[in-house]
């Protein structure tokens, strides 16, 4: 009786471990470059640029408290569900993107404050 022989390394769904090494370091490249374009403001698919320039500081208050209320109302609710046994994924499906959205506006409504030169006590500080 003969052994058959396959080829040197083990043997994996994707084929040979050095294909499958390869893969794995472009995955873990891929995640982390699209990582780093979550981060910045200039591709958040969340909030357009530009969106606050045409308010003036007063408007942009208002904007501020209800977006700051509103953020506020989200960190209970994902609070809230966490408890229950399958908060993370309600979290994730249900409350996270208005949670980022409401994020991103009030980063860009910042930029606008700031651009504007609006006076400290219009422009919430930042949590």
């Amino acid at each position: 009786m003969v052994k058959q022989r396959h080829k040197p390394g083990l043997p994996t769904a994707f084929g040979n471990m050095r294909e499958f090494r390869g893969r794995r370091f472009a995955v873990i490249c891929a995640a982390v470059f699209m990582s780093g374009c979550a981060q910045s403001d200039l591709f958040s698919p969340y909030a357009a640029p530009g969106k606050y320039d045409f308010l003036d500081c007063p408007s942009i208050a208002n904007q501020l408290r209800g977006q700051t209320a509103r953020e506020q109302q989200l960190r209970e609710l994902m609070s809230r569900a966490q408890e229950a046994s399958g908060g993370s994924i309600v979290n994730a499906v249900v409350y996270q993107d208005d949670f980022n959205t409401v994020r991103a506006n009030l980063r860009e409504l910042r930029k606008a404050a700031e651009a504007k030169h609006c006076p400290a006590d219009v422009v919430p500080p930042q949590q």
